[in-house]
């Protein structure tokens, strides 16, 4: 049974997967895991899914809830990627911002109403 498991997961499976497939409670699966070494951190974006991401945002201005369902993943995990490109922005002259996600929107008196603070077009473009 753990020489199974333990094929299941060389080939990509995830230990939830596993446990569904098998009968088995996650937990044994996970315990098979931790006693053979390998720490599973869960199913992360691929650099090609990354890319088609950033293409769906940028190039097609897609919300963030379309490109999770055209890629069939979560909109978290869709969400924290974008999120995660915007954290930092550097414009052509060197200077660096972070900005941070407010809750609150506030308004940028070049453009108006903005989420991100300091505002990255007013920071990539300075007067």
């Amino acid at each position: 049974m753990k020489d199974l498991i333990l094929s299941l997961l060389q080939q990509g499976k995830r230990p939830f997967e596993i446990a569904n497939q098998l009968s088995l409670s996650y937990d044994l699966v996970q315990e098979i895991c931790q006693e053979s070494g390998i720490l599973y951190p869960g199913k992360h974006l691929s650099d090609s899914e990354k890319q088609t991401i950033r293409r769906l945002r940028e190039q097609e201005g897609l919300p963030i809830r379309a490109i999770a369902i055209r890629m069939g993943r979560s909109k978290t995990a869709v969400g924290v990627h974008v999120r995660r490109r915007f954290e930092k922005v550097q414009d052509e002259g060197g200077t660096e911002v972070k900005p941070k996600m407010l809750k609150v929107p506030r308004r940028c008196p070049r453009h108006g109403l903005v989420r991100m603070w300091p505002c990255v077009a007013c920071a990539a473009d300075p007067i």
